[in-house]
């Protein structure tokens, strides 16, 4: 791979990248915050992080590949569906490597997968808002030097517009709906 092409792929799952790591930090916060010890809490960074990251990026190429929908929730749900349950997996493993105990698996492990994906639905609302609302300054100033950028901005741009027409359009109803409701029924 080129490096102009290197540097777009790294600018492009950046934000997957981010927010995994992200939700791994804020999962080590609340262990450290819970009083567990520091250790605990910077296993919990990194075991829940990293593979999150990971599962990230790989949205992340599937939203540049166009494969996913910017800004849909329902292919994202489906994304996480899979990859949230096998990160909890990997973190629940991993976990036990870095901590130097036997690697143990989850008691009832179908039941423990079957849990993780019903959690996967909110992690996927959660990760697609915070893409959708962090991360557009971030394609702003890539969308000079990169066209998947420049598409992900055309793209939230006519998403804007298509807002903005259809909130004029209610205001402008609201007013003849109102005068409608004013006017004295003729039935008896």
């Amino acid at each position: 791979m080129t490096r102009p092409r290197t540097r777009r792929a790294a600018e492009l799952t950046f934000p997957g990248l981010a927010i995994g790591l992200g939700t791994g930090v804020i999962a080590g916060g609340l262990a450290a915050v819970a009083g567990l010890p520091a250790g605990y809490a910077a296993a919990t960074t990194l075991t829940l992080g990293i593979p999150l990251a990971v599962f990230g990026l790989g949205y992340s190429l599937l939203l540049a590949a166009g494969k996913i929908r910017l800004g849909g929730v329902a292919p994202a749900a489906l994304y996480w569906l899979v990859c949230f349950p096998l990160a909890r997996y990997l973190h629940e493993v991993s976990f036990d490597v870095v901590s130097g105990n036997p690697i143990t698996l989850p008691d009832a492990l179908l039941p423990f997968l079957a849990y993780q994906a019903l959690l996967s639905l909110g992690y996927a609302i959660g990760f697609v808002w915070v893409h959708e609302h962090v991360f557009p300054y971030w394609w702003i100033r890539l969308r000079d030097r990169n066209p998947v950028a420049r598409r992900y901005v055309e793209q939230y741009t006519a998403q804007a517009f298509a807002t903005q027409a259809r909130t004029k359009r209610t205001k402008e109803s609201r007013p003849r709906e109102a005068a409608a409701a004013q006017r004295p029924s003729r039935r008896p």
